[in-house]
């Protein structure tokens, strides 16, 4: 599994910042060395942990802002590696551009002429303006996870050309021979089934962008279908969360942190990127009011006792955000050490063929299982559904019970419970 460190260059007589380097390394044969323009004193940098030492004096929005840069930077090198196959390809030189390429787009902005007749250059100008872009229903600049969706599109969209022999594509070319190959492609690769569809979906809008704009003539794109596939995903319930509560993690602070961030998710229903609004300011009369980054719309959510018990532990000041990646890592280990590994069976199409493989519970565990615990455990509890969906901040009651994983077991068990309360 590729991996990112971070580390630094010292000697004996260092007194002065230095720069944060990184190395990213997939197998023997490919390590990648990144020197950033991240400044940290040697004092104060913890190697192990790869952040700002938990016992130093530190300005408490300085701290976070280091360890924040430090993550998001190892979050984005991960990124622009990711699906590139041709190893040859992977150089820290290449690295170092790639990097440059994100932070300072302005720099690589070319000149582009007026009529683009053809599919790769279009999708380059798409994706590098898009940070321009507005979402269509909220109005708000576009998510840096959508910005990271799409870039991992263009790379693979170039993978395929190249398996596909072709240097590009006219947008006449875009028809249902193309669809095949492309689907092929993805299934070749043993892409998930919904993977495969987030990427016919990105570029069935980057093609509607480019009909719009009159760019392109072809309508043939609108009949491509993008796979879903309703997935097998767990959540915890009220005992396994409690369990998770109740482990000693007092010696490992980076799971004490992540559990807390975690059962902060799973009494609150937040999505992770709403989870940094949780503070003092937002709190008053035993609720927490803030608008959610996604949707842009108003959530009221009263505070559960486990949720002021950690607010409370932390005075308010909760420890530095780490990247979802590392969160979604950190919290399976944090489960694990909680022995929450109880068996789950998962049955999802792979590579175009329905495979089942059976997990410990733990290792299916992320930062959505947080919400989707929520949503479940309140079912569960017989709250009506509007009630929970005006919490969780969903607006439609069909993407509501995606969310409801309760087994028909359960089902039962719930109905003779109320069937017990009716016919006393």
């Amino acid at each position: 599994m590729p991996t990112v460190k971070a580390f630094i260059r010292t000697t004996s007589n260092n007194k002065k910042d230095v720069n944060i380097r990184f190395r990213y390394s997939d197998g023997r044969d490919c390590q990648l060395f990144h020197k950033s323009e991240i400044l940290i004193n040697p004092a104060v940098f913890d190697v192990k942990k790869e952040c700002v030492k938990a016992k130093v004096v530190l300005d408490t929005e300085k701290r976070k802002q280091i360890d924040k840069a430090i993550s998001d930077r190892k979050e984005l090198i991960k990124t622009l590696c990711i699906g590139i196959t041709d190893k040859n390809v992977l150089t820290s030189e290449w690295l170092d551009i790639s990097i440059d390429k994100e932070l300072h787009p302005e720099k690589y902005v070319a000149e582009i002429e007026e009529t683009i007749s053809t599919l790769l250059p279009y999708v380059e100008r798409f994706i590098r303006n898009i940070q321009n872009r507005k979402d269509k229903e909220t109005g708000l600049p576009i998510t840096k996870n959508t910005i990271k969706q799409y870039n991992v599109f263009e790379k693979h969209l170039r993978e395929f050309a190249k398996y596909d022999r072709k240097t590009d594509y006219d947008f006449s070319e875009i028809d249902q021979s193309f669809y095949d190959r492309y689907v092929m492609f993805f299934h070749k690769k043993q892409f998930a089934q919904n993977t495969i569809g987030k990427n016919i979906k990105v570029l069935k809008t980057i093609l509607n962008e480019a009909t719009i704009q009159g760019y392109n003539t072809n309508p043939y794109y609108n009949s491509f279908r993008v796979f879903r596939e309703d997935t097998d995903t767990i959540y915890l319930n009220e005992n396994e969360l409690k369990q998770l509560k109740d482990t000693d993690f007092s010696m490992i602070p980076h799971l004490d942190h992540v559990r807390d961030w975690f059962l902060l998710l799973a009494w609150t229903g937040c999505r992770f990127s709403d989870l940094e609004k949780v503070a003092k300011t937002d709190i008053k009369d035993g609720f927490i009011t803030f608008r959610q980054q996604k949707t842009n719309s108003k959530v009221i959510i009263p505070l559960h006792p486990v949720v002021l018990e950690i607010l409370e532990k932390y005075n308010y000041d909760l420890p530095a955000e780490i990247s979802n990646q590392k969160f979604n890592e950190t919290i399976k280990e944090a489960c694990n050490h909680s022995k929450i590994n109880g068996i789950e069976a998962i049955t999802k199409t792979v590579g175009g063929k329905l495979i089942s493989e059976k997990f410990e519970k733990w290792q299916l565990i992320s930062s959505h299982t947080g919400r989707r615990s929520f949503c479940t455990n309140m079912y569960k509890r017989g709250l009506p559904t509007l009630m929970i969906m005006s919490i969780s901040g969903h607006t439609t009651e069909k993407s509501f019970l995606k969310y409801i994983k309760v087994k028909q077991e359960e089902h039962a068990e719930m109905m003779k419970k109320a069937w017990d309360n009716m016919y006393k």
